[in-house]
């Protein structure tokens, strides 16, 4: 029974990030605008600086600004996956 309620947790966990990670990628977009045009060289000095946040924040041992960090990263690297698959499509 345990083994079932540690697998049900994890995945509240995981829909979690996940939901936090679309709502980024959503906040990015506003912020931001169409950003599927850049080159891969482009999206990896983006990826680049937000690594260098999440470094800082392990750095300062700032959990809840780890997580943050984390999180906005996580949603670069998908706005780069999703930039690569647009340009597939052209």
């Amino acid at each position: 029974m345990k083994y079932w309620g540690n697998q049900i947790m994890n995945e509240i966990i995981r829909a979690k990030v996940l939901e936090d990670v679309l709502a980024e990628r959503e906040r990015q977009d506003g912020m931001y605008g169409d950003q599927t045009k850049h080159s891969d060289q482009y999206w990896n000095v983006i990826a680049t600086e937000e690594n260098g946040e999440v470094a800082r924040e392990v750095y300062e041992q700032n959990e809840p600004k780890l997580y943050i960090e984390i999180i906005q990263a996580c949603a670069v690297y998908f706005a780069w996956a999703e930039a690569i698959l647009n340009r597939s499509r052209a």
